[in-house]
């Protein structure tokens, strides 16, 4: 579809009428596996023969396959407002505007919506842009005036028809309707209304705990959508989806045949340098199954080692609950570090204690032992282990939102994101000695710092984050 070429309801297809090869009869579908072209153009056809909230539904379903569709927003908005659902009409158009359908028409039609509602400041806006579209429009001239006396005249009257009781009972009975706020693609797909976050846990390995901290903030962004969420061990549900942490753990293949198909494998492993073509089991796992990954430069290497399509990227995010109360300390540690070593990291780390820094090196110490170790450091200092140089987000996400200030190993070809990299000290493993040194030395640095890494990763909403990754994520099982 042409962008800005949306038909108005009476310009959608006659019943008896064919266009672009589409039947003039609605045939059977299933919304669960269309896609979203397929949910747009069904959508249009149902519009035709009247059924307009079965319509809108459809346009919304679209809108979560394809959160980026300005044909699905401008359908969604040009079926809204027969219906009378002018707030939702308006966010629709709006959207639709913000990602193509920027016409004078487009600015013209949102600003009427806004009359309806009594916003007069939101339409005279709208009459501006169209009038900056197209000058010569006479109309749009004589609406903007008509606009701004109105808004002059009341103000006050139009912010109590905005929010009069009247249009909050339609926008709940609205969200009733749609099962959720569809115009901000907060619509969860039924299979993911409720999830379990599971952790393998073999006897005697108290190191996934080392998860908690991702999964704490995974199940915080959930809920702030409405998922209802469960917290397991060891235990696959065959209903709702089950997010799985630590499959790599899985040492069996009859443990992992039975992994159901509505499992989403989340892997924090790097592919390269943990060897996962030589792990069967846990490369069976992630040839057959969806799987979510923080890395690109492991889902590259994911989808061709496996060939599955199903492989989607999904950011580590802020939560409020990642935020703790760290005991008060005096600080007594220059430089922690946590986590297994080898030749790489001993080597920074006797260093550092050469160049007459006390340092605390931790493994195995998770939760509040973990914690006071954290509150008692200056500097928390985050190494590469494996050569795959992929940034350790997972280890230093609670760090950033813990208000630390973190040293981290970042060379040349380190896949990091650019927020991350600029909310802590990133430099090269040769200068990390240096980087630590320099800045416990320096206070007001340090403390520039601690603010820097929470303001800039309060920034990453786990919530819209998980949202968006939801809506891109297909299961196998849905085709």
């Amino acid at each position: 579809m042409a962008m800005n070429q949306w038909p108005s309801l009476s310009d959608l297809i006659d019943d008896e009428e064919q266009a672009d090869g589409l039947p003039s009869t609605v045939v059977p579908f299933d919304p669960a596996t269309a896609s979203a072209t397929d949910l747009l153009l069904h959508g249009l056809q149902i519009a035709r023969l009247g059924e307009l909230d079965v319509a809108a539904e459809l346009f919304a379903k679209a809108i979560v396959k394809e959160p980026d569709s300005a044909d699905a927003y401008e359908a969604l908005a040009t079926v809204l407002l027969p219906l009378g659902k002018l707030e939702f009409a308006a966010r629709a158009k709006g959207k639709a505007i913000s990602l193509g359908y920027n016409s004078a028409s487009s600015w013209e039609m949102l600003g009427d919506i806004f009359v309806k509602l009594g916003q007069f400041e939101g339409a005279v806006e709208a009459f501006t842009s169209a009038i900056e579209l197209d000058p010569s429009a006479p109309s749009l001239q004589s609406k903007l005036q008509n606009t701004v006396a109105r808004r002059a005249g009341g103000l006050r009257v139009a912010a109590s028809v905005a929010a009069s009781p009247a249009v909050e009972t339609a926008v709940r009975a609205d969200a009733d309707l749609f099962e959720a706020d569809f115009l901000s693609t907060d619509l969860i797909p039924p299979a993911w209304r409720r999830v379990s976050l599971v952790t393998i846990t073999p006897d005697g390995n108290p190191h996934t705990a080392g998860f908690d901290d991702l999964a704490l903030g995974f199940e915080s962004g959930l809920r702030s959508l409405g998922v209802e969420v469960e917290r397991k061990t060891n235990a696959l549900q065959t209903s709702g989806i089950n997010l799985l942490l630590g499959a790599h753990l899985i040492d069996t293949p009859e443990l992992a045949d039975r992994v159901p198909m509505n499992t989403v494998i989340i892997n924090l492993e790097q592919v390269a340098g943990f060897d996962v073509r030589s792990r069967p089991i846990y490369l069976n796992l992630l040839s057959r199954l969806a799987v979510w990954d923080y890395s690109v430069r492991n889902i590259d290497a994911l989808r061709r080692l496996t060939g599955n399509p199903y492989v989607r990227h999904v950011s580590v995010g802020y939560a409020p609950e990642l935020t703790r109360a760290l005991p008060p300390s005096e600080q007594p540690v220059d430089v922690l570090f946590y986590g297994s070593l080898n030749a790489r990291r001993q080597a920074v780390l006797v260093a550092l204690g050469a160049a007459g820094l006390n340092v605390k090196h931790l493994f195995n110490v998770y939760g509040e032992a973990r914690d006071r170790a954290i509150a008692d450091a200056k500097v928390v200092l985050n190494m590469h282990f494996y050569q795959d140089s992929i940034h350790e987000i997972v280890r230093t996400s609670y760090l950033l939102a813990n208000r630390k200030a973190v040293v981290s190993e970042c060379g040349p070809h380190t896949e990091i994101d650019d927020d991350i990299k600029s909310a802590m000290l990133a430099v090269p493993y040769d200068d990390l000695v240096s980087s630590c040194v320099s800045l416990v030395r320096d206070e007001p640095r340090r403390r520039a710092l601690e603010r820097r890494a929470f303001e800039v990763f309060a920034k990453r909403d786990q919530a819209k984050i998980l949202r968006e990754t939801i809506a891109a994520t297909v299961l196998p099982n849905a085709h």
